[in-house]
């Protein structure tokens, strides 16, 4: 489909040229934000029963556990292979979530369909979550690459704004509005 869109935008006669991003860094946040937040809404859809929280131990495990560790291993690997801290850092925020959209194969099913499997629950909980926990990672990496000055000065900042602060409102929100 991109690559189709490219093709279109590139080649045929008559077609507007694409919006640059570098010109309408607006118009592309909010349609990046809004893909994002219909890939994840369509995917929390799916699940039936939230309120059972045996169901959600796996899932806190997978997050909170695994999801870190796995950032700190890609990270680590980026900067075996040569790439920079600010390189790792962003690498691994990109690779480690686990794709909602592309994980559906292995997710539950329809909504209103019932009969979860405890399994197919972690995974579709887990890729519609992560999400909003690798994006503070990105943010480590933006000020990795602006830092100025001691790592403490802006440390205590990104892990109290974009990891405390963010994922709690975040989190709030999405169950307020649930």
């Amino acid at each position: 489909m991109i690559l189709g869109g490219l093709a279109v935008f590139g080649r045929l006669p008559g077609v507007p040229e694409a919006f640059n991003p570098l010109d309408r860094p607006v118009f592309w946040e909010f349609a990046s934000e809004l893909a994002v937040i219909i890939a994840l809404f369509g995917t929390g859809l799916r699940l039936d029963r939230i309120a059972d929280f045996a169901k959600w131990s796996p899932v806190i495990r997978l997050l909170l556990i695994a999801m870190p560790l796995c950032i700190l291993a890609v990270a680590f690997g980026g900067m075996l292979i040569g790439m920079t801290l600010a390189g790792a850092v962003l690498l691994s925020a990109v690779l480690v979530p686990t794709d909602p959209v592309l994980a559906a194969d292995v997710q539950v099913g329809p909504p209103l369909e019932g009969g979860e499997h405890p399994v197919r629950f972690a995974l579709t909980t887990e890729a519609g979550l992560n999400d909003g926990l690798a994006f503070p990672f990105v943010y480590l990496d933006i000020f990795l690459v602006a830092a100025t000055g001691t790592a403490e000065e802006w440390l205590w900042k990104w892990f109290g704004l974009y990891v405390i602060y963010k994922i709690v409102i975040g989190t709030l929100a999405g169950f307020v509005a649930g």
